[in-house]
């Protein structure tokens, strides 16, 4: 009778811990915050900008301004990353060459463009497609910056908010590639603050990886409480977790029994 009364002390320790562990996933549901400022870290100023260009495949997507929770989706989005030399058209791109004199400019848009790279950035959507026009400085390869709208046809439907922030590489490693892309509020247009996980190769990624950046992204106070799940991607199925972990805390308490 002792043994048995000390196990149903420890019971309700026992199921604190097992509701900890579901509500993980969840513990920033009451931190959004829509007053976005696009903080910039350093961590991939020296990056090799090879390491990165390529095609990825989406994972996951985490949508730090919504209250959405988690969701599933069938598309598979890819994006394809490439370096390009092609000088922008666009006249609000570099710096201002108004009131300068003709044979001035050429030479001001030389240094500019010594001085920053140009990239491209497709995202592709079951054959729907969005394609963005990206600058970085020499010195600073992991942080990106718009020069010009959108285009595709993801991009021309009449829902669609064009992106004018910055792109920042959050984790770059072989086989998997975090971006987050961030907006603040301005004439008029609102927030935007969302961040991809990426992987290489097709398919579902290790869970621990997940793990990984999901800790990443929290260290870097960026919600995780809404996200969406891609192609299948997302190892743990919340059903068969929240089972298996109801099944450890009654063999836990059968077992002090």
């Amino acid at each position: 009778m002792a043994l048995q009364g000390r196990a149903l002390l420890r019971l309700p320790w026992i199921c604190l811990l097992f509701l900890y562990t579901c509500a993980d996933e969840t513990a920033n549901s009451t931190n959004v915050d829509d007053k976005v400022t696009c903080e910039r870290d350093h961590e991939y100023d020296s990056l090799d900008i090879r390491n990165v260009t390529g095609k990825w495949s989406v994972v996951e997507l985490y949508m730090h301004l919504s209250k959405e929770g988690v969701k599933k989706y069938q598309t598979c989005p890819t994006i394809t990353v490439w370096e390009t030399d092609e000088i922008p058209h666009t006249t609000t791109f570099g710096p201002s060459t108004e009131h300068v004199q003709l044979y001035h400019v050429q030479s001001i848009m030389a240094k500019f463009n010594q001085q920053h790279r140009h990239l491209r950035l497709l995202w592709d959507e079951n054959g729907q497609m969005t394609e963005y026009s990206l600058f970085f400085r020499n010195e600073s390869a992991g942080y990106w910056e718009t020069f010009d709208k959108q285009n595709g046809s993801l991009a021309s439907r009449q829902h669609y908010q064009q992106f004018t922030g910055t792109v920042q590489v959050l984790k770059a490693v072989k086989d998997h590639l975090v971006l987050n892309f961030c907006q603040p509020a301005s004439n008029g247009a609102p927030p935007q603050l969302y961040s991809v996980l990426f992987s290489r190769q097709p398919g579902t990624m290790p869970q621990w990886a997940i793990n990984a950046v999901h800790n990443l992204l929290q260290n870097k106070n960026l919600s995780i409480a809404s996200r969406r799940m891609v192609c299948g991607n997302g190892a743990t199925k919340p059903i068969l977790s929240l089972f298996f972990s109801l099944i450890s805390c009654l063999l836990a308490y059968v077992s002090l029994s």
